[in-house]
């Protein structure tokens, strides 16, 4: 979602978080600073692909109280990442304890740059492995590091930031080109292009010549 504010164009963006925490019910069991780290980083590569850096970050925490400070931890650490100081809120349900963990975070940015425009020929490569559940914690080393995020921004010859998430490479790739409105095969990324990339594990980045 965006909207215009006299010259700023803002971009919102979110990611929700379910039955993976530190409650004994959670399918997936890892630390709350995990759980929004990754939650943030789903919800500001969507704003990055749109051009846009976070300027204020809103955390929907139905963990409990105890938790907050968990969760806000992990946000900062993925805006220390990207290597921006943005304002982090939220709220959090206190009246009611669910049995499982809930999270969610929602990502406001100013877009910086327009990535909606591809000319020329353009050079695609794959940035991290599509990965999932434990697969994320387990394999960190393989999930496209964040702090390469902003550097594509300022980078000109990067044409195209698009994150891949759960529905895989093969579903996104056909979004990308339908919204940039371009019609380009898919080339062998050397991975399992059907497979859940869960919180962005990677993206597909596009690189035009610069003159």
């Amino acid at each position: 979602m965006e909207w215009q504010i006299g010259d700023r164009v803002l971009v919102m963006t979110s990611d929700n978080s379910g039955a993976i925490g530190e409650k004994p019910l959670d399918e997936v069991n890892v630390p709350y600073e995990v759980v929004a780290y990754y939650a943030f980083r789903t919800a500001v590569m969507d704003c990055v692909s749109a051009g846009a850096v976070p300027v204020s970050v809103v955390v929907h925490n139905f963990c409990g109280d105890a938790e907050w400070s968990k969760l806000r931890a992990g946000v900062e650490q993925g805006l220390a990442e990207i290597g921006v100081d943005a304002a982090v809120t939220g709220s959090t349900e206190s009246n009611m304890t669910l049995q499982q963990s809930a999270v969610a975070v929602t990502v406001i940015g100013e877009r910086v740059r327009n990535f909606s425009k591809v000319g020329g020929p353009v050079e695609w490569t794959l940035i991290g492995k599509p990965l999932v559940g434990m697969e994320v914690v387990e394999k960190a080393i393989e999930v496209a590091p964040l702090s390469l995020a902003r550097s594509y921004i300022d980078d000109p010859s990067v044409s195209v930031i698009w994150p891949v998430g759960s529905k895989g490479i093969t579903e996104e790739w056909s979004r990308m080109c339908e919204q940039l409105g371009i019609e380009v095969s898919m080339p062998n990324f050397g991975v399992d292009v059907n497979k859940s990339a869960g919180p962005a594990t990677c993206w597909i980045v596009g690189r035009s010549a610069v003159e």
